[in-house]
This record gives structure tokens, sequence and C-alpha cells, in this order.
């Protein structure tokens, strides 16, 4: 097993007296894809935005070694790429403008401009996604799907050794959604840490590594892609479901209806 990028020691958090996360402990391997399940509500956004440092948190949350609430916000934008699920942009910026945003933890203050190394990276980001052709589309006139992999591009070019996405492919057809978990695998392989919260497991399933099972703020499982079974997801979603296997011959579950 890799050594952990994040660790979670007993990890609270919430939004003012209303607390989501109770009592969270796990490792989250470096170099792996790792899927953050559950029903609606059972705070896989809360925890993304905790680990973002996004919200205050009790008990231990470190990143590679160090408390996340120690980590400046410039050091933390050039160690971890954060892909919210919803862009909703408010101003006209192109989206070259938008992409090369990323860069800004590496620029330094005030920021320098962009040099011939950012210009390469915001092309590299921008074909890596599909997205190269739109670099000169206002980004306020992009569809939802385009203006997700954008700021997943955004998030690329800041060149992270750990990335943190929210449902990246729930504003996607099903082609492109295969595309960003396939590059997100690849992104894994390459020695990035990759954790996702996902809504449609069995989309994730092919690409993902392991696996973190929320419900009601706890975890209720955790480990491998391959322990994730039937007797698992009928523990999270309250249904049972039945195995099958793709055409490729990938192991599905299929909820079954009372």
């Amino acid at each position: 097993m890799s050594a952990a990028c994040f660790r979670l020691a007993d990890l609270t958090a919430g939004y003012g007296d209303r607390r989501v996360l109770r009592g969270l402990t796990a490792d989250l391997p470096s170099g792996r894809f790792t899927a953050l399940i559950g029903p609606n509500g059972s705070g896989k956004s809360t925890l993304l935005r905790t680990m973002a440092g996004l919200l205050p948190y009790g008990g231990g949350l470190t990143l590679l070694g160090r408390e996340v609430r120690g980590v400046s916000r410039r050091q933390f934008g050039r160690l971890v790429g954060v892909v919210p699920q919803h862009f909703r942009p408010l101003y006209p910026f192109s989206v070259w403008e938008v992409i090369g945003m990323g860069r800004l933890p590496h620029r330094g203050f005030p920021a320098r401009p962009l040099n011939a190394e950012d210009e390469a990276l915001i092309e590299a980001a921008a074909e890596r996604v599909g997205v190269r052709s739109l670099l000169s589309r206002d980004v306020t006139s992009l569809s939802g799907g385009e203006a997700q992999r954008v700021v997943l591009a955004c998030a690329l070019v800041q060149d992270p050794p750990v990335l943190l996405l929210d449902e990246p492919t729930s504003a996607l057809d099903p082609h492109q959604a295969a595309r960003v978990l396939g590059l997100l695998r690849e992104l894994a392989r390459e020695g990035r840490t990759v954790a996702a919260a996902v809504h449609d497991v069995n989309a994730a399933l092919p690409f993902i590594d392991d696996y973190l099972a929320l419900k009601e703020g706890r975890f209720c499982s955790q480990g491998p892609v391959e322990a994730l079974d039937g007797r698992v997801l009928e523990s999270l979603y309250g249904a049972p479901f039945l195995s099958y296997r793709s055409e490729r011959g990938d192991v599905m579950w299929r909820a079954l209806c009372e």
C-alpha cells in the first residue's frame, strides 16, 4: 500500500452548529484514485471541502505529513488542485484566461505575467481535457459540461501532486464522463493522488483504485475497489444490489426495487 497522502484522525466538520462529519478516520494513499461514494447528503462534498482547507475542523487532518490548517493558501495551491461540482462564471473571461488562473500559485505576488512555460502548460491541459478548441471562447457562453472540463484544466495547470474533485462528471455525457474518469486514472498512474466524490458508482468502478463509503457523516466501509460488493452497497444505499458483467467484463451493480 502506498504511503498516506491525506490522513484523517477522528475528523469532524460541518457548518456552524450543524455537524456533518462525525469522527472520520482513514488514510488516502498516495498515487491512487480514491472514490468517495454514498447517498445524497452523506457528507462527500463536506469532506472534500474540509480536505481542501475551506472549512474549520476538529480532530486531525494532515496533508503529506503537515496539518492542513497550518499550510498557507499559496503553498496549498501548489500542492492541491480543487475541482468544484459547479462553476458559475460571473465575468466574460476567455477560457484561456480561466485556465491560466491555475498558474497563480506559481507566479508570486504581485503575479508576474504568464511566461512560455505557463503557456505551454495551458495548451497541454486544454488538449488533455478536450477543450483546446474552446480557448478563445467566452467562458460564460459554455455549456455545463464544457465549463466542468475547463475547471479541470485549470486544476491541471497548477501541476499539483493532489487533485480533489466533487462529482467531476455530473454535467458530462457518458462519452465525456468516461474520458474524464480515464484521465483521472492516468493521473494516478503518473503518481498523483486523486480523490473524487462520485454519484454514478458503476461509471467509476472500472477506473478507481480505492473507495471510501460515507453514510450520515461516517465511514461505513473503505478499501480497495475489489472489496466493494453488494453487501457494502446495500448497507450504504438501503436497497439490495444484484451484480452483472458489462460487455467489457467489468463487474457492475444494479439496485433492486422492493
